[in-house]
């Protein structure tokens, strides 16, 4: 039988789903806007793009589909390995139909959605909606902390030689240790509503499968570099990292975007820019999206028809005690 979580942090409460009108022009104006210059970008790049695509050696396109899977299971590590010391235990197939299948509400506009499907399906598993969402937040924020991270510590070619910019790394090092402190602890956990302990161990675990999910999507965009012909090489792997990582800040600060679309993708342009030609660039950010999509859909029917699997000893032995 599973206790009723009774904390108000942690209460199964829907949040209100509605918005300001100005909200709603700003999204609309905003994807329009997106629209058009993604236009206006084929239009004058397509002979480029075009010839790109049409020599895109197919299976390095299959090998970046799969950094793009593989990144999206590190970072659905990331979120589980928080939830240790949660009142119930999850099974792995519905810790995968949680994240997985509650991720595709990302692209829908609005950046609750996945959170708010996530609940929902958590609910259906037995398991506090709120302790989920409290905790998909918390990894959020391990998430942004590390990219953040990324972004100010591997990107020379955007802030310059790195030997010369000690400033922005002794900055980048200051904001992971930040995150070490217990009184920077309490704050991060208050802010994403968690009620249940999470050990430091947890953390930290979170926080390595973060940086590895950032540098399997830096590969996905390496072999796809390789894939169209573009001089990147496995040398520029930690600066495209980084650039993959400023992109995707970007696009979750324009939270009306579904799943950071037309943000991400210009703040990938603009970093990869930096290097090969913006024909190339775009072809890249195109098959990148594509990838990633990819990814997340397929991820999410993977967990779908995972088999079940009743609890072990260990977990029933636990449910019972809660």
């Amino acid at each position: 039988m599973q206790a009723p979580v009774t904390h108000a942090a942690t209460s199964d409460r829907m949040p209100e789903r509605g918005e300001p009108t100005w909200k709603a022009l700003a999204r609309v104006a905003f994807l329009i806007a997106t629209l058009i210059a993604a236009l206006a970008l084929l239009w004058n790049e397509w002979p480029g793009i075009s010839a790109a695509l049409a020599q895109a050696d197919d299976g390095l396109i299959l090998l970046a589909a799969l950094a793009a899977m593989a990144n999206v299971a590190m970072t659905a590590a990331s979120w589980r390995v928080l939830l240790i010391k949660a009142p119930i235990e999850l099974s792995p197939r519905a810790s995968a139909q949680i994240f997985f299948v509650g991720q595709i509400g990302k692209y829908l506009p609005g950046t609750l959605w996945s959170f708010i499907a996530s609940g929902e399906l958590a609910q259906r598993e037995g398991f506090p909606r709120g302790v989920a969402m409290a905790s998909l937040g918390l990894a959020l924020l391990i998430g942004l902390a590390s990219g953040i991270f990324m972004a100010l510590a591997l990107l020379p070619k955007a802030i310059g030689d790195l030997t010369d910019n000690r400033i922005v790394l002794g900055a980048a090092l200051v904001f992971v240790v930040l995150g070490f402190i217990p009184k920077v602890q309490r704050k991060a956990l208050r802010m994403a509503r968690i009620d249940f302990p999470v050990p430091l161990g947890a953390i930290i675990a979170s926080l390595t499968f973060a940086l590895l999910a950032w540098f399997l999507a830096g590969a996905q965009i390496v072999l796809l570099s390789q894939a169209v012909g573009a001089p990147l090489d496995w040398s520029d792997w930690p600066q495209v990292t980084s650039g993959y990582a400023f992109a995707w800040v970007a696009g979750l600060l324009v939270f009306f975007a579904p799943a950071g679309l037309g943000a991400r993708e210009a703040g990938l342009l603009a970093v990869l820019s930096l290097s090969i030609g913006l024909a190339e660039a775009s072809a890249i950010v195109l098959l990148s999206r594509l990838a990633v999509t990819f990814a997340d859909f397929a991820c999410a029917g993977i967990a779908l028809v995972m088999p079940a699997h009743p609890a072990s000893p260990a977990a029933a032995l636990r449910r019972h005690r809660d």
